[in-house]
This record gives structure tokens, sequence and C-alpha cells, in this order.
């Protein structure tokens, strides 16, 4: 009835056994340690408040004006008062840098010309673009903007640097205004409709301005600044200046004589006559003189309520007309006659027509642009100006010489480099040619090889990408004095890994992209042999910066000089550079 019990007498009981607690499976988090700077990166429903708490330690400052004509900056040093106020407000560090555009427009907008020939129409801003750099590759972490009308009043640069706050999560605070911090959604759809309206503010004072000029030049009135030839500041503004007068009469005289604007330029700067607003004169100041109607007493006017712009080479583009159809005269006093100056435009299309010119056309003459090969192409080793073709005579034989040389002062250039022209070409046509047939030649034999260059672009990228996380990892836990860094160093290093990761990325991009490229070997090679000027030009240009012109040798011994191909110096484009 007891089994599995033992009966012992009391004198030899056993000892009871330990209890015995089976141990714990070990955990998952033994030998764990989340590191410092990963602490605290918990969730939050009010994402917008944590990221404004935010204090910056390498905070940028953007000051702007819109018009300071004696360059005292009395409002953007106010504005950095006001922006050193806030700063220390809001406990943030000293200001790394200070970005200043004193008298600088954040709504006019100027026609650029990018690298790949498109026309676009942007407000210039270098320091607002510079700002924007910083900011996206962390050489600041925060900016103080005085106040969003300062800051931008276009949308278009709103919106860049909207981009900008929300992939880096750094504050953007306004000094008045409210205290507006982009780094919150509302205050950014608040800062769209500011700006919107601001935009609206700018166009509709450039329309009432514009309106007053066009006013003022009906009536009479000399707008811009006062010509060569006037008194330009004082009570006694707009009286002539008789020595100045006689100079533009002469300019008129002389051309009407059959003379050149780079010849009378020419002859004043030889004759040491005072240029009215640079050293010495030049071809490109004596045109605007021969086509301003001002001189001829006549109202200029190029503003925004003209149906069609003002020609660059067009005088009468410029003159305003009545009702009637007649020139409207100023209230000053002339130095010309209507009728010189008439003569002297129709004398100046007459030259532009024997140029090949016509009427409404520009300036630059198709056939002058393209009628030397290497015009333009080649440099100046002093002064990096185009050189230009130019035919001369000889004066015992009386056959012509043909040579590139460099412009004078009068035409932008130093005037101290030439080069045999036929000699020159004859160089730059052999080497280009053999050129072309080594470069289609690797360029055929590495086609099967893209994959493998593809492959260590990719390698390239992710051994730059673990560099930028290293050095991220020891700046967030303070080891970079270990390895010999500074703060300086850390933020110089990542913006220069930023950018090479960004360019590593962009030219991945295009070989994943792009199509197998197609080499039509026979139709380039005879394009550059056969073809006209223009299409050898363009395949030089397709490869080709440009050529170097170095200068000649002296004279050694038996030695007279050096050879033109050691003296041409051509500077390549890279391979991501050539459009193919």
């Amino acid at each position: 009835m007891f089994a599995g019990k033992c009966l012992v007498s009391e004198g030899h009981k056993h000892p009871e056994p330990a209890l015995v607690i089976p141990a714990a499976p070990p955990s998952v988090w033994e030998d764990f340690e989340v590191p410092a700077h990963a602490r605290g990166g918990q969730v939050t429903l009010n994402l917008y408040d944590h990221l404004a708490a935010y204090a910056p330690k390498r905070p940028g400052a953007y000051l702007r004006i819109s018009s300071d004509r004696f360059g005292l900056e009395a409002g953007v040093d106010r504005q950095l008062e006001d922006a050193h106020d806030t700063r220390k407000r809001l406990a943030w560090g000293s200001f790394t840098k200070v970005y200043k555009e004193n008298d600088t427009s954040a709504f006019k907008k100027k026609k650029v010309i990018r690298p790949d020939g498109s026309i676009d129409w942007v407000v210039l801003r270098p320091e607002f673009r510079q700002l924007l750099a910083d900011l996206a590759s962390g050489v600041i972490d925060g900016v103080v903007f005085y106040d969003l009308d300062r800051l931008v009043r276009q949308p278009r640069d709103l919106e860049d640097l909207i981009d900008i706050v929300e992939y880096v999560k750094k504050p953007v605070i306004g000094a008045t205004g409210g205290r507006m911090n982009l780094i919150n959604d509302s205050d950014r759809h608040m800062a769209r409709m500011m700006c919107v309206m601001a935009l609206k503010s700018s166009e509709d004072t450039a329309r009432r301005v514009a309106r007053q000029h066009l006013a003022a030049a009906q009536d009479g009135q000399a707008q811009g600044r006062t010509a060569f030839g006037w008194i330009r500041k004082g009570p006694d503004k707009g009286k002539i200046i008789q020595d100045e007068a006689d100079v533009v009469t002469r300019i008129f005289q002389d051309y009407l004589s059959g003379e050149s604007a780079y010849s009378i330029a020419k002859h004043f700067n030889e004759e040491g006559i005072e240029a009215p607003s640079a050293k010495l004169w030049s071809s490109t100041m004596v045109t605007k003189m021969l086509r301003n109607p001002r001189y001829a007493g006549m109202v200029s006017y190029a503003g925004r309520h003209r149906v069609q712009s003002a020609g660059t080479q067009d005088g009468w583009s410029l003159v305003l007309f009545d009702d009637d159809g007649r020139p409207l005269l100023g209230s000053w006093e002339s130095i010309v006659t209507p009728k010189v100056w008439a003569q002297v435009q129709f004398e100046m299309q007459l030259r532009r027509q024997k140029m090949g010119i016509q009427p409404g056309e520009p300036g630059t003459s198709r056939i002058t642009a393209n009628k030397h090969l290497l015009s333009g192409i080649l440099r100046c080793n002093k002064c990096m100006r185009g050189l230009v073709g130019h035919s001369a005579r000889k004066r015992k034989n009386g056959s012509r010489v043909f040579t590139y040389v460099c412009p004078p002062s009068p035409r932008g250039g130093c005037g101290g480099t030439y080069v045999a022209g036929k000699t020159a070409e004859a160089a730059v046509v052999e080497a280009m040619e053999v050129f072309l047939l080594n470069l289609l030649t690797s360029c055929e034999g590495d086609q099967p090889d893209a994959p493998a260059k593809l492959t260590a672009l990719v390698a390239q990228l992710d051994q730059n990408l673990a560099r930028k996380q290293d050095l991220i990892n020891r700046w967030s836990a303070g080891t970079l004095d270990q390895v010999g860094l500074t703060e300086e160093d850390y933020f110089a290093m990542l913006a220069n890994l930023n950018r090479k990761i960004q360019n590593l990325r962009e030219t991945i991009a295009v070989l994943e992209g792009a199509p197998a490229p197609k080499f039509a070997a026979d139709e380039l090679i005879i394009n550059w042999r056969t073809g006209t000027i223009r299409q050898r030009r363009a395949i030089l240009k397709r490869y080709l910066h440009h050529i170097v012109v170095k200068p000649a040798a002296k004279p050694n011994g038996f030695i007279r000089t050096s050879s033109v191909k050691e003296r041409l110096v051509p500077n390549w484009k890279m391979p991501e550079e050539i459009g193919r």
C-alpha cells in the first residue's frame, strides 16, 4: 500500500536532496550595449515640435537688402543684430557662416544659358545658393533669416529651400514675423502663401514703376544714368560738358568717314583720351554710343511696355515715337543732330548687310562665326581670350598671311599671342583624326566591358557610403580624436564624401538607364575629313574645351623657334562630359 516509499528507522535517515532550480535560458540582450547616440530615438506623434526643439551648434544667418547704391551695408548690419538676438534667445551656437547679399534683388530674373545650351530665366543669388548647398551638405545645421520677404520672393527659390529642410530636418527660423520655422509643415504652407503675396506685391511695384518710367519718357525726361557728354551729378546735371561733347561729335564724324568702331577706340587709346567708364576705350563702348538716340536729343526707351525688345545692333529700336510716328524729343540739349544720328544708323545697317546680317538678326554674323576653323577654340596663354583669324597683306610681295591672333585690349584680349593659321589648322586636323580613330576603336572594344565598369562604380559607391557611415558614427560617439580628426575635419570630409557619392550615383544612373551607344565610325571620319567648317567645329567642340597656344621659344643656336605642334596644348573633355 505504500509502494514508492521507503520506511527507515529514525537513526538511519538519509539527508533530503537540495532543491535544484533549472537555469534560465540565455537572454538575447546579454552582452548587448546601445550606443549613446542611438538612445532617445523613440517614436513621437509630435514630430515637428521634437525637431523644432533641436538647437543647432553651427547655424548660419541669411541677410539681404534689395537696394544699397552706396554700399554702406547699414540695412544688412541691422538685420544681423536681430539675427544674433534670435540665436541667443533660442540658445543656438555661434554663427558658422553669415550669408550677406547686399543690393541684391530676390525678384528680378535674368536670362542664363545652361551648359547644355538650354535657356532659363532665374534669380541670380549666389549667397542664397551657397546657403542651400551648405545646409544640404552639413556645413551648417540651421538657419536664421531676418524675414520671409528678405529670404525669398520667388516660389521656385522657396521650394528649393523647403526640399532641403525636409531632407536634413534642421530648423530654418525667421527673426521677425512671428518666428516662422520651416521645419513645421504648417509654417511651410504659410510661407508658400506669403511668398505668393510678396511676389504679387513685387509685380505690382514693378508694373507701377514701369508705367512711371514710360510716362516720364513720354514727357521728354531722360531715363537711367546720364550718358557721357553731360554733367552726371549735382545741380547742373544734364548740362553739356564741352570736352566730352567734342569727343562724341568726333566719334560720329569718324564713323561716317569710314572708320570702324574698333579703329576709333584704338585711336582714342593711343591719344590718351579718357574713357567714360573703363580704363580703355573698346569697340563695344563706341558702338553703344553710336546707337544711343539721346545724343541726337531723341527720347530712348527700352522698358517693359515695348511690344518688341530693343535690338542689340539697331539704334532705331530704342527710339520712342509719338502717335504720329515721329521721334519724341527730350528736354536736354543734343550733341549731334538727328540727321547725323540717322545717317550713322543707316551706315551701320549697310555694313551689317555686307557681312550677311539682315535687319532684325542678332549682331553676330553667321559667316564671321564660322569663317575660320579654330577661332575661339585656340586660347591665349596669357589672358585665355579666344584667338581670332586675321589675314594681312605682306608689304614686299603683296601676298596675304593668315594668322590666329589674340585680340588687343580694346577688344577684350591682350594682343600678346599669335600663331601661323594654316600650320596650326594642319596640326589640329592631323591630331584630331588620330584621336578620333583611337577613340572609336577603343569605344568598340570597350562596349562588352560596360557591365564591368558598372560593377566597379557600384563598388566605389558602396565603399564611400561605408566611409561616410563610419565617419558619422565616430562623430556621434565623440571618438574623432582617436583617429586624429577635429570637428572642422569632419564637416570638410563629410561634404567631400557627399559630392563623391552624388557624382557616382549620377554616373551609375546614366550607365544603367542609357541605351547602348552606337558609333558610326565611317560617318564621323567622313564628316571630319570632308565636312563644312561648321561640322568640323562642332566635332572639335564635342571633344575639346579649348587649345592653349603657348609662347614661341626664343631662338637658340640653329633652332630658330619651337614648332607649332609643340605650342598647341589641348584641353580634352572628360568622358562623362562628352554627350555620346
